[in-house]
C-alpha cells in the first residue's frame, strides 16, 4: 500500500526535525514558559506523543500517569511548567509511543487512513510552535531568502473559483472542496519588505491614529508596540516578520491598499503566487467554516475558533514544515498575536 510507504517516510523525517530542533536546547528552556499565550517547550513535546497515542494506540495508553500533564483540558499553560517530567522521562515516553505506532502502522486501513494523516501534521504544526518559542527566547533566528525586485501588482479576473481540498491530508477546516464568487483583484507579487515597512515606521504610523482600527489603535497603545517583534536592523531585502494583524491592517491603509481576502490568495496561490512561504501572509477574513463543513477528528479541533475572532493566514513560513504549504491550508490566530512568524502582502 503506498500510503503506508509515504506515511512512514513522513514519520520518521518529521520525528528527526522535532528531536532537532530541541536537541541544542537546555533543561531550563524545556520548560521555561517564555509568554502566558505559549506552553513550554516540553509540553509540547509530550503533547505530540500523547495525541499519537491517544489516536492510534488508543487505551490503555503508555504512561498514563503523564496523560493529564499533556492533555490539552489538563493544566493550564501557567502550571505546565513546574508538572513537566525529567528530559530522560519525557525523551523515554516519545520514544516508546512512537515505537509503538510505527508497529502497527502495516494495520492501516482505508476505513482509519485519515487520522493518520491528521496526526503527523500535528506533530508539524507543534514543530513551528517550538521554533517560535525558541525565537521568543533568543535562541534561534529567523531565516529567510532575499526578496529581489520592486512591488508589483498581480492581476486576477474575477468569476467563480474552487477553493479548498479534499485529499485525504486535508484537515477538516479545508473541507470541502467548493466553488466561490470572485471580483477581479491585484494582489502584490512578493510580501512586504523590511525596506517597505520602514517606511511606516519613519512616517510615525504606530503613532499616528488614522491608521489603525479602533481596536487596533487601543491595543498598540496598551502595549507600547514601536515595530515589528522579529525586527532586524540592516536586513532590508527580507520580509518583515513578526506584526499583528492589526499591524498588517494598518500598514495597508497607510500604503492606500488592504489584506486580501483568503479566497483572493488562494486563487492566486492556485495560479503559481511568487515567494510563497517565507512568512505567513495575513487575510481580513475572519477563520469561519466552509459550506459543508464537518469536523474532524474532534468538534472543537478547528469549529472552536469560529468565533468571529480569529483571523486566516495563509502560505506558510520558513519554519513551516513543507508538507503544510500547500494553497488551501488554512492558519488562524487572534489579531493581537504578533509572536508567530507572520508578514503581510497586499492587495487592491
Amino acid at each position: 500500500m503506498g500510503d503506508i510507504d509515504h506515511l512512514q517516510q513522513l514519520y520518521t523525517d518529521c520525528r528527526q526535525t522535532t528531536l532537532a530542533l530541541i536537541a541544542p536546547l537546555t533543561d531550563a528552556q524545556l520548560t521555561q514558559q517564555v509568554h502566558p499565550e505559549f506552553s513550554p517547550i516540553g509540553w509540547h513535546v509530550g503533547h505530540i506523543a500523547y495525541t499519537e497515542a491517544f489516536w492510534l494506540l488508543g487505551e490503555p495508553l503508555p504512561y498514563p500517569e503523564l496523560a493529564p500533564i499533556f492533555r490539552v483540558d489538563g493544566y493550564a499553560k501557567a502550571e505546565r511548567s513546574r508538572v513537566l517530567p525529567s528530559r530522560e522521562l519525557l525523551i523515554t515516553y516519545v520514544q516508546t509511543i512512537r515505537e509503538k505506532v510505527l508497529a502497527i502502522l502495516p494495520t492501516i486501513t482505508a476505513e482509519n487512513i485519515r487520522i493518520w494523516y491528521w496526526v503527523i501534521q500535528h506533530e508539524m504544526q507543534h514543530q513551528e510552535t517550538i521554533a517560535i518559542i525558541r525565537a521568543l527566547q533568543g535562541n534561534l533566528t529567523p531565516q529567510f531568502p532575499l526578496i529581489a525586485g520592486p512591488h508589483q501588482c498581480l492581476q486576477f479576473s474575477g468569476g467563480v473559483i474552487t477553493v479548498g481540498s479534499e485529499m485525504i491530508d486535508a484537515l477538516d477546516n479545508e473541507r470541502p472542496r467548493h466553488p466561490q464568487q470572485i471580483h477581479t483583484f491585484a494582489i502584490s507579487n512578493h510580501p512586504v519588505t523590511q525596506a517597505e515597512f520602514q517606511e511606516f515606521i519613519s512616517a510615525g504610523g504606530y503613532q499616528d491614529k488614522r491608521w489603525w482600527s479602533e481596536a487596533g489603535w487601543a491595543w498598540v497603545q496598551q502595549e507600547k508596540i514601536v515595530q515589528p517583534l522579529y525586527w532586524r536592523s540592516g536586513r532590508p531585502h527580507q520580509p518583515v516578520c513578526g506584526i499583528s494583524y492589526y499591524e498588517a491592517e494598518a500598514y495597508c491603509r497607510f500604503m492606500g491598499k488592504r489584506l486580501p481576502t483568503e479566497l483572493e490568495w488562494e486563487t492566486a496561490a492556485q495560479q503559481g503566487l511568487p515567494y510563497q512561504g517565507l512568512v505567513w501572509e495575513w487575510t481580513n477574513s475572519q477563520f469561519a467554516p466552509y459550506p459543508g463543513f464537518i469536523p474532524y477528528p474532534y468538534p472543537g479541533y478547528s469549529a472552536a475558533y469560529f468565533d468571529g475572532q480569529h483571523y486566516v493566514l495563509r502560505g506558510g513560513s520558513w519554519a513551516t514544515h513543507t508538507y503544510l504549504k500547500r494553497s488551501s491550508f488554512r492558519n488562524w490566530y487572534l489579531p493581537s498575536i504578533r509572536q508567530i512568524f507572520a508578514g503581510l502582502r497586499w492587495a487592491d
